[in-house]
């Protein structure tokens, strides 16, 4: 595949059947901080443990300073439920803020996210736009509502609403039809947001899980990394953001990943399926890790952008073929847009 076959490429992929992924590297791009600085901060932070949980974050940190990524090292430990707790609201205490500064910074003018830029070219699907990320913060909700999208988070409120995925479609509907019989519902431009590790909005209450655009002081409802992850899934809301995360990627037409790492069973088992299988499939990172190289060179429909070492452009892998193009850095879902879908 050349230069002008990834262009052709690219503009063929963003219509009817796509889900999108998105990773912490979307995140990342826009300035929030990633795993590496998340460990670090983790261990500035350590000297607040004491008895069972210090014990257990230094067996953690043992392997943070062998040069294990903070997800490896909480596998190869598991932390408590106490020292989960603990590294959640560090989590939050550090993520937070800088969401706010970029969240901020994008209301009032001074930026433009990129998945806004890309959702403000694309089509907008009848049915609605699937977005299943693993992250934790609202930049992609923010960035769906800036490009005119009401969002389905599965949630029936914003203060104190409970989750129920049927009531909240409904909350899109802008008419009811009835054709030869069907009942057809019209919906606003629609994005479903699914979030399968939890939500800086997501709280434990008495009565369940809530969402609340507000920062309680209450314990939030996200999933750490770490072996502990895959046991917390399996609850209330993570559950059922999950099933319908897997839901869309088993149904769509075709794929598109940005700055997903293929870091975690709950959702990579189904996406890489598809994609070996043939789903035509887009992935944009800006680094290029051995799993996401081997899909793109095994895998017989995908293409992996990604960031050359030494320069601008792109390093394009597919079907076993490796090219690089100096010129705009198409990895990048904001460049994309402009130069490509625009």
């Amino acid at each position: 595949m050349d230069y002008a076959a990834l262009v052709k490429f690219v503009q063929e992929h963003f219509t009817d059947g796509l889900v999108l992924t998105i990773g912490s590297g979307l995140s990342c791009a826009e300035g929030l901080p990633g795993m590496g600085a998340l460990a670090t901060y983790l261990q500035s932070a350590s000297g607040e443990l004491v008895g069972t949980d210090a014990g257990l974050w230094i067996e953690i940190d043992s392997e943070l300073k062998k040069g294990a990524g903070l997800e490896a090292a909480l596998l190869a430990h598991a932390p408590s439920e106490a020292l989960e707790a603990w590294i959640a609201k560090k989590t939050a205490s550090l993520l937070i803020p800088k969401e706010l500064e970029v969240m901020s910074e994008a209301i009032r003018g001074g930026r433009r996210l990129r998945l806004t830029r890309l959702l403000g070219v694309i089509l907008k699907p009848q049915n609605g736009l699937p977005i299943l990320t693993s992250n934790y913060d609202r930049l992609i909700e923010l960035a769906c509502e800036m490009s005119g999208y009401h969002v389905d988070t599965t949630a029936t409120g914003q203060y104190g609403g409970g989750f129920n995925a049927a009531q909240s479609c409904m909350a899109s509907c802008r008419s009811v039809t009835t054709r030869a019989k069907v009942t057809v519902l019209d919906h606003f431009p629609r994005a479903v947001v699914l979030k399968p590790h939890g939500s800086f909005d997501w709280y434990r209450s008495a009565d369940g899980p809530i969402r609340c655009s507000l920062p309680l002081d209450a314990d939030r409802l996200i999933i750490t990394p770490g072996l502990n992850k895959y046991r917390a899934g399996y609850a209330s809301p993570f559950d059922k953001h999950r099933e319908l995360a897997n839901d869309h990627i088993q149904q769509c037409a075709r794929l598109l990943i940005v700055g997903y790492g293929f870091n975690d069973a709950h959702l990579q088992t189904h996406l890489e399926k598809r994609i070996r299988d043939g789903t035509p499939t887009l992935i944009l990172n800006r680094s290029l890790s051995d799993k996401v190289r081997e899909l793109s060179e095994k895998s017989p429909r995908c293409v992996c952008l990604s960031k050359p070492s030494a320069s601008n452009g792109i390093v394009m892998i597919t079907n076993g073929s490796t090219f690089e193009n100096d010129g705009p850095d198409l990895w990048d879902i904001g460049v994309l847009a402009q130069e490509i879908l625009t």
